[in-house]
């Protein structure tokens, strides 16, 4: 039984007891009965036949005395009034003789016994007889022939009645003592089964007693785990929550700077379509220039405004320059939080292997923050690198725009004196003016890669809200379970062991 339950246990065990306390009460019922039916037969067959019996040898034994009396009266010639008394005393004695055997028949128990009354009768019948004929004798007037007959042959008929009461006697203390055995051997049997069954129960009792003691150990044992599991669930659960709210508080510093590196990067997209519109409307002119040298003044007004127009995207430039510099600083920004964002998961991660069965939810959680953490960081590391590509080709352009301002400049200061170095001078700033162009082509096309990029950053963002979300009411509810496992362990100690513990 050491595999089956404590309810299993105690109700077999009680069960056992039970069979056995039932059992053995009919058991003693039924010997109490089946000795009192040995009593009963002792004292209503048995007991009445024995004193039937001495009766009746008591009568036998006045026998003698009785009939020799009357044949002495009249072998001595007593007188008549003596005779007429022993007489009738003798005839009494034979009737009440004869009535006394007689009323044995109904004490008969039995086919022996009834073989032993039938000899005891005949016996009777037959010195009945004798007696009669030896009184009739005597009051015959033959005195000492009637007290010969009786010595030679009524007394030898007493003696075989009186042994055959004996024989009988015999039989019904035989029966009554066999009768009284049994009873007392069923009283004996009783009392023996009744001490076994006693020592069975007190065995049973302290087995079920043992049963209590080892199994309240091993419950007061699985209390205490329990207990220390619940406190070290709450705690896993309050770290976990304290997480929750740090790594919510990073996400939320993260969205504030995606939002802002956004914002920036929707400026530099405004700035940077605004140069190529320049630098279109440059070529435009330059091309307007190479065709129109006649019209030198014309074109030198219009070379003195694209000038103008290319220190205004100079500017602009360097604008954006300082915009990507911003860019890269709040890029910076978030691959921090992105690397808090792994290390909350990696903790939590931790944080719910330690809590086994309770943590199993929130370690797909965690883990979902640190894929998204992984995605973020990817992401501001590729818009890293297009920004430190942008800034390089902006820085590039800037160089080269200034030289060319500075070359325009000169030309222009020139002009008045080598009027025919301004086609050269126009066909060479339409040359620079087509690699601006090509620039800013290429950083358009930088620009709104970034945005895209900013764009899945504001959607990791948006998932890592809504998981971090979900990781808190994880968390809370983790707390929640934790404190109702603590009230559980306590009703258990409380029912298993008591208010004491």
């Amino acid at each position: 039984m050491g595999n089956r339950s404590l309810a299993f246990k105690l109700n077999t065990s009680a069960i056992i007891l039970l069979i056995l306390v039932f059992g053995v009460s009919l058991y003693s019922s039924y010997m109490i009965n089946k000795t009192q039916t040995y009593a009963d037969d002792t004292g209503r067959n048995w007991l009445p036949s024995i004193a039937a019996v001495g009766q009746l040898n008591r009568d036998l034994a006045s026998a003698p005395r009785r009939l020799s009396i009357y044949t002495l009266d009249w072998s001595f010639n007593s007188s008549t009034e003596e005779k007429n008394k022993n007489a009738k005393t003798l005839d009494e004695y034979i009737e009440t003789l004869d009535k006394h055997i007689k009323d044995y028949n109904p004490l008969i128990s039995g086919p022996e016994e009834q073989t032993y009354y039938d000899k005891c009768l005949k016996s009777w019948e037959v010195l009945k007889k004798k007696m009669i004929e030896n009184k009739a004798l005597a009051e015959t007037g033959k005195g000492p022939e009637s007290f010969a007959m009786y010595h030679d042959e009524t007394l030898p008929l007493v003696l075989e009645l009186g042994n055959n009461l004996i024989a009988l006697s015999d039989f019904n203390y035989n029966g009554g003592i066999e009768s009284t055995k049994q009873g007392a051997y069923l009283t004996n049997l009783t009392n023996v089964t009744m001490s076994s069954t006693i020592i069975s129960s007190i065995i049973i009792v302290l087995f079920i007693f043992q049963i209590i003691r080892k199994s309240t150990g091993l419950i007061e044992k699985a209390i205490n785990n329990l207990k220390n599991q619940s406190i070290s669930t709450n705690k896993i659960a309050n770290d976990l929550k304290k997480g929750s709210q740090s790594l919510a508080d990073s996400v939320s510093e993260q969205a504030s700077s995606v939002h802002e590196t956004t914002a920036a990067i929707n400026e530099i997209s405004s700035m940077v379509n605004r140069t190529a519109e320049n630098a279109r409307e440059s070529t435009e002119v330059a091309k307007g220039a190479s065709d129109k040298t006649e019209l030198g003044q014309k074109t030198m007004n219009n070379l003195v405004n694209a000038m103008e127009t290319i220190q205004e995207s100079n500017t602009q430039l360097q604008n954006i320059a300082v915009i990507i510099s911003q860019i890269n600083t709040k890029t910076a920004v978030i691959n921090e939080i992105v690397s808090k964002t792994e290390l909350l998961s990696l903790n939590a991660s931790i944080e719910s292997a330690r809590a086994g069965e309770y943590g199993k939810g929130f370690a797909v959680v965690a883990e979902e923050v640190g894929n998204l953490a992984k995605i973020s960081g990817k992401s501001a590391s590729e818009i890293q690198e297009l920004i430190t590509s942008s800034q390089e080709q902006v820085n590039k352009i800037l160089g080269l725009t200034k030289e060319r301002v500075d070359e325009g400049k000169k030309v222009t200061a020139e002009a008045q004196e080598s009027f025919l170095k301004i086609s050269e001078d126009i066909s060479t700033m339409a040359s620079v003016i087509q690699q601006i162009s090509d620039a800013t082509k290429e950083q358009e096309i930088g620009v709104k890669q970034i945005s895209t990029a900013m764009s899945q950053i504001d959607k990791a963002t948006q998932k890592s809200q809504t998981a971090v979300s979900s990781t808190a009411e994880s968390a809370s509810s983790l707390v929640e379970q934790a404190d109702k496992l603590d009230k559980t362990a306590k009703d258990i100690s409380v029912l298993v062991l008591g208010n004491s513990n």
